[in-house]
């Protein structure tokens, strides 16, 4: 079976995956979900933090295992893991949940102002350190959790952490296209306030990757964790690997 890298996305850490991981360990996988740099901490990444950064991170992980690696990017870890594919030869394929997918010199934040208008960046301000945004307090709730309990949202909301802006800002380096060649799968959230579903299609479609829609908001793995895990299962086989 394949190994899982779960990535998780901007203000989040791997916390917001523990409802998935035993979901995908009963279908066979073994499943991963390291912190990206400085997620780890109620601190957050410090403003200096880069995309490389992170890419190199995951990167240094997937060469960590042996057999097929598929890397699984939610959010603004669709970027992420696609650098880190663009920096590994030990990647056998991409799932992108309700992510960003950027290919050689795009940004998230290109990507996302071609988008229609979003909830996301009315909830967003600036850290007092002028390199970094927070979520406004309690705004994760309708942002990233609509579909949730009122007890999965508080807790998520308490653990969001400020996110460096350089990761959104910076451009992709894929110069070889390693990561676009790659197998790659879609999962659309149809109900999703923070990564627009129109932009989603657009983004794999312009990829040429397959996908599947799911009806929930940004965080299915909060909100239907189950039915998150058949879809990768079924993404898997679509893609080849099992």
């Amino acid at each position: 079976m394949a190994t899982l890298i779960l990535v998780h996305g901007a203000w989040h850490g791997p916390w917001c995956w523990e409802r998935l991981v035993p979901l995908l360990e009963a279908k066979g996988h073994t499943v991963l979900t390291p912190a990206l740099p400085g997620h780890d901490t109620a601190d957050g990444a410090p403003a200096t933090t880069t995309l490389e950064d992170y890419g190199r991170a995951i990167a240094s992980v997937a060469n960590g295992e042996s057999g097929q690696v598929v890397l699984v990017g939610h959010s603004m870890g669709g970027a992420v893991i696609t650098h880190a594919a663009a920096l590994s030869s030990n990647v056998a394929g991409l799932i992108y949940l309700a992510a960003f997918v950027p290919d050689h010199g795009d940004s998230i934040a290109e990507l996302a102002g071609a988008a229609p208008a979003d909830e996301l960046s009315e909830r967003v301000a600036l850290a007092p350190d002028g390199g970094r945004t927070v979520i406004e307090d309690g705004a994760g709730s309708d942002v990233f959790y609509a579909d949730c309990t009122a007890e999965d949202q508080s807790r998520a909301n308490a653990r969001l952490i400020p996110q460096p802006i350089q990761p959104i800002t910076e451009a992709l380096e894929d110069p070889e296209g390693r990561a676009a060649s790659l197998p790659a799968f879609g999962i659309i959230c149809t109900q999703d306030r923070a990564v627009h579903p129109d932009l989603q299609r657009d983004m794999c479609d312009a990829r040429g990757m397959p996908t599947s829609e799911m009806a929930a908001s940004h965080s299915p793995f909060l909100s239907v964790p189950q039915d998150l895990a058949d879809e990768i299962n079924k993404a898997l086989g679509k893609m080849g690997v099992s």
